[in-house]
């Protein structure tokens, strides 16, 4: 005598109804429901690079920065050298004041609001263009940042900008190197310009690369944010 398979694993002599549980045979076949399966998971799809970049935990203040930043926009920690930032920023422990760079000539920095400089960047502002001013500032220790004032962040430009709505907080540097002087974009929102002595600034002009240091010379001017010019000058110590 032969038996028939029910869907539920029976062995029926009876060819249509189990004699065990009473289950059709060959349900399945026939085109009745057969029990639910168990659905397998689904693989997981690969993971694809975010659009954006992870932003980057600064190792000295533990500010987020972009994934590309060169600089910490809060303590001015160096990602690419690992240096440290300067005494009397955030999160920094005091230490004594920089001594001054010992060299055979000095360097000054005239501050000045330019119009001409407004006509081409007056749209960083959120105001119009002040009135033109000066001020001058000694180059005499081995750093001089360039930016704007935070009392919340501690950070104390030693040429403050604060006024120019286009200057980042950490703009720009000045680095002393014996008798030379460098200027460095610290990888601001609208850019550091040089523009070499007795020439003009185009729409052309371009903006330095971050994180490179440019020499610079007696009466080079170095612009920034909406207005802000810069004349660096140097004469015998």
């Amino acid at each position: 005598m032969s038996t028939d398979l029910c869907p539920n694993g029976h062995q029926s002599g009876d060819p249509e109804w189990c004699d065990t549980c009473g289950a059709r045979i060959g349900a399945i076949a026939s085109g009745a429901a057969a029990p639910p399966a168990v659905a397998e998971p689904a693989p997981a799809a690969p993971s694809s690079p975010s659009a954006a970049a992870v932003p980057v935990a600064c190792p000295h203040c533990s500010e987020l920065n972009p994934a590309d930043a060169l600089f910490c926009e809060v303590c001015g920690y160096d990602f690419t050298t690992g240096q440290a930032p300067p005494a009397g920023t955030a999160a920094e422990v005091p230490v004594a004041p920089a001594r001054p760079v010992e060299s055979s000539v000095s360097w000054i920095a005239v501050v000045e609001v330019d119009p001409e400089w407004f006509a081409l960047k007056g749209t960083l502002a959120d105001q119009p263009c002040p009135t033109p001013s000066t001020s001058t500032v000694p180059l005499a220790h081995h750093t001089a940042l360039v930016g704007r004032s935070s009392a919340a962040r501690g950070l104390r430009p030693e040429l403050s900008l604060d006024a120019d709505t286009g200057v980042s907080r950490r703009h720009a540097q000045f680095v002393r190197d014996g008798d030379s002087l460098t200027i460095v974009d610290l990888s601001s929102t609208n850019g550091t310009y040089v523009v070499a002595a007795a020439q003009q600034p185009t729409a052309d002009t371009a903006a330095l690369v971050p994180g490179v240091p440019v020499e610079l010379a007696d009466g080079d001017r170095v612009y920034a944010g909406a207005w802000s010019r810069l004349t660096v000058r140097r004469s015998p110590a």
